[in-house]
């Protein structure tokens, strides 16, 4: 019993314990007009990487316009920022961060 004790102390006294809850953009957008900001989202070719960004859901693309691959969407919140580079050696390499640290 008394290492269950220990134990709990342990999560209690842990770091990430300490972590308030982030609160979006869209979530504070929400809550003081009612109403969302547009759906963001980067598609990208399962085939050849062609890549966009969706800005709104009406203009959602499907099929690359170059190799008429699959295109999948990583969807995205304003305070979001997306970095693409391609490089020989590596590939394509996405960096996905936050303009605003987490609390």
């Amino acid at each position: 019993m008394v290492r269950a004790k220990k134990s709990r102390q342990a999560v209690l006294d842990s770091p990430e314990s300490q972590i308030s809850p982030y609160e979006d953009i869209n979530t504070k957008q929400s809550r003081i007009t009612g109403k969302k900001f547009p759906t963001l989202a980067l598609g990208i070719c399962d085939n050849c990487h062609w890549s966009y960004t969706l800005l709104n859901e009406k203009g959602t693309i499907k099929v690359c316009s170059i190799c008429e691959g699959n295109i999948s969407q990583i969807p995205m919140s304003l305070d979001e920022i997306c970095v693409i580079e391609d490089d020989e050696k590596r590939g394509l390499t996405i960096t996905l961060d936050r303009r605003l640290p987490l609390r």
